[in-house]
């Protein structure tokens, strides 16, 4: 079987990352097949990817390693051309002008990009929105993300803005469990959501299908209430349901009352969800609890 190495670089390594490593490679493209006479595969060449996550604190090597993950310690991300060129690229870490300016500088010759943006660029817009949608360049929060796509967009990226990411142990079943969760407001805001799982899938998609400078929304298909959701989970978990919180205490992430319709970008990035809805993830991540 021949050996067609494939580079995945994780720029920053936290959720994303750790289920990016697990799932990748469902993804290696088979090059060639041969088939004998009753049509069964013969060989197959794949891509195999060698994966290299950065960090800041020598302290995560370790943790980062048992993910099959190659850990590479930087203080900039201004020397990580010859890492970067001919590889798959995943930006994950926050809005941070000058660390973008360095690693776009140096991800210039990749084969493919994707960055991880937010919703939050949305700001306090309000019902459906899609790719087309006004975003909130007022907001300081979406400011900051606007300016981190677009220096990333210059370089061929592909953004994928994303809304609350759960799964693989982490969620709102979680910080239930834990007591530590009030509802926000009166709870009756929409809120989407998308498995860490289908967003990795997206993930690949885009890079394997080479969209490059496109945006990309995430999502499943039933944007819920916080009350909605939480009630759900609480019957389940055999909780009550948390005391509310100003609206207006909460984080900005809380705040929001959009409901992500992502249908046009799942198309564009042939992806079928595994999760569609909180119903099919929670219930996966409550087996798992």
């Amino acid at each position: 079987m021949a050996d067609h190495n494939r580079k995945l670089v994780f720029l920053g390594v936290g959720q994303v990352a750790r289920a990016l490593a697990q799932v990748s490679h469902e993804f290696a493209p088979i090059l060639t097949q041969t088939t004998t006479s009753t049509s069964e595969p013969e060989s197959k060449n794949l891509f195999r990817y060698s994966m290299y996550g950065t960090t800041r604190s020598a302290e995560r090597v370790a943790e980062i390693r048992a993910l099959g993950i190659e850990p590479v310690v930087v203080e900039s991300f201004e020397n990580l051309g010859d890492l970067l060129d001919g590889a798959y690229v995943v930006v994950s870490f926050p809005p941070d002008s000058e660390a973008d300016v360095a690693a776009c500088r140096a991800a210039q010759k990749a084969d493919g990009i994707v960055y991880i943006s937010s919703t939050a660029v949305y700001g306090k817009k309000e019902g459906v929105v899609t790719e087309e949608s006004e975003v909130d360049s007022e907001s300081p929060q979406g400011k900051a993300r606007l300016d981190a796509e677009q220096k990333w967009l210059k370089v061929g990226a592909s953004i994928l803005r994303a809304p609350g990411i759960y799964g693989r142990g982490s969620g709102l079943h979680q910080r239930l469990i834990s007591g530590n969760y009030r509802l926000p407001g009166d709870g009756t805001n929409f809120v989407s959501r998308i498995h860490v799982d289908d967003l990795a899938q997206m993930i690949m998609k885009a890079l394997l299908l080479n969209k490059r400078s496109q945006i990309f929304l995430c999502g499943d298909t039933l944007p819920t209430t916080h009350r909605e959701i939480v009630e759900w989970l609480a019957e389940r978990l055999n909780l009550p349901v948390p005391d509310s919180l100003p609206l207006e205490q909460c984080h900005y992430t809380q705040r929001g009352n959009r409901r992500v319709d992502a249908a046009n970008s799942l198309q564009q990035l042939s992806v079928e969800l595994r999760y569609p809805t909180y119903k099919d993830g929670y219930s996966h991540e409550l087996r798992g609890t």
